[in-house]
């Protein structure tokens, strides 16, 4: 059986007031030609479809052409939803969604009939899929939980609500078919992108699962949430794709990909890298002012997308900057100034490894006095609404 694996499309993203959109369609109509092409039997996708819960309608129409182009290849799919998709949305969508052949599992459930799909392939094999879409931390680890608790008492209880729905989908294996997992979270051990924006909080504090809670009877374990493409453990054998296009500078000189999996019912699976060359190279310069000419001059003929970083003494101002950048190369999406203050860089080191609810007390306890436990719990709620509201697992 072969498996094509990839996650994390992002459709409507918007990078600084630049449309991604027509990108994330280029690289999805290359990953149905690679379905095509490699015969796939079915198509795992580990969530984050949309960008955000309300996409635009050209990030809606690059979805379903993508999975029009597999029903037309005969080749069906699964789908989770992950943290910036709508669940919701999702779920009104199912219907239409699995005209086209696609299964859609948008919100996790205790029954564990409603997480697991089946499928049978072309050649008469049996695919069986336990699929947990994204679940929001605040149904697992509530405020007054985590308020008093040490870290590994926060990590424990989030990991225990996610062990039970583990176990949940471990149910549903069945012996003489293909067993794989579908995922969308952080697991121990990831390496993110510069652009996971929340991720290092994830990856420090309490938001991760243990690659040994993975249901021994999976063979595979499809992963999303994480964009830097990545194998974490080989028992079962488990994979991030990433994402399928460079989408923030934070991913600049990364390569894209999508995982193909060849597995047979009770054997172990081989995952193979399927390279992707759709989506603009990201790129960001620094330099020095005086260096700055010689450094974008090298770039002449470069078709992606530019940010550059002018390092200056603090309090320099450098006026028309910005617009002799961009009359240079007007794919330049920003222009920023780094100081080189030795007095902010110290700030910074003295900041590393705090968590943000570590450096708000700080903050209010340098301008304010000592945080009350209602205001901490107040700001600890809020923090995890925003995140969720932003979809900032990534």
């Amino acid at each position: 059986m072969r498996v094509l694996h990839t996650a994390d499309f992002h459709a409507g993203r918007n990078l600084r007031g630049f449309d991604r959109t027509p990108e994330i369609r280029e690289a999805l109509s290359e990953i149905a030609g690679l379905a095509r092409s490699e015969r796939a039997d079915a198509v795992l996708v580990s969530g984050d479809l949309f960008d955000s819960v309300n996409p635009p309608a050209d990030a809606e129409a690059a979805i379903f052409a993508f999975f029009l182009a597999l029903r037309d290849a005969g080749i069906p799919s699964i789908v989770i939803a992950g943290n910036h998709d709508s669940a919701s949305r999702l779920n009104g969508l199912s219907g239409l969604l699995g005209w086209v052949g696609v299964q859609v599992v948008a919100q996790p459930s205790a029954d564990p009939r409603q997480m697991v799909k089946a499928l049978e392939t072309r050649s008469g094999e049996k695919l069986v899929v336990g699929a947990l879409p994204y679940l929001s931390e605040r149904r697992l680890v509530k405020a007054a939980d985590v308020l008093g608790a040490d870290v590994g008492a926060w990590r424990q209880k989030y990991r225990e609500g996610m062990n039970f729905f583990l176990q949940q989908l471990a149910r549903g294996f069945e012996p003489g078919a293909v067993n794989m997992l579908m995922l969308h979270a952080t697991l121990d051990g990831a390496v993110a992108s510069g652009s996971d924006r929340g991720m290092q909080f994830d990856l420090t504090n309490a938001y991760t699962v243990s690659p040994l809670q993975l249901p021994a009877g999976a063979q595979y374990a499809a992963l999303g949430h994480v964009h830097k493409p990545q194998q974490l453990g080989s028992s079962p054998l488990t994979c991030y794709p990433g994402s399928i296009i460079q989408l923030d500078f934070g991913e600049g000189g990364e390569k894209k990909q999508v995982n193909l999996v060849e597995v047979e019912a009770g054997r172990p699976a081989r995952v193979h890298a399927l390279p992707l060359v759709s989506g603009k190279e990201l790129k960001t310069v620094r330099a020095d002012l005086d260096t700055l000419d010689a450094r974008l001059a090298a770039l002449e003929g470069f078709g992606g997308l530019l940010k550059v970083v002018v390092r200056a003494p603090s309090g320099t101002a450098l006026p028309g900057l910005k617009d002799r950048v961009l009359r240079q190369f007007p794919n330049t999406l920003g222009v920023e100034l780094e100081t080189l203050a030795d007095e902010a860089a110290a700030q910074t080191e003295s900041r590393e490894g705090l968590t943000l609810h570590q450096l708000y007390e700080r903050y209010h306890l340098e301008k304010r006095g000592e945080l009350s436990p209602a205001l901490r719990e107040a700001f600890f709620e809020t923090d995890l609404a925003v995140r969720e509201a932003a979809g900032e697992g990534v």
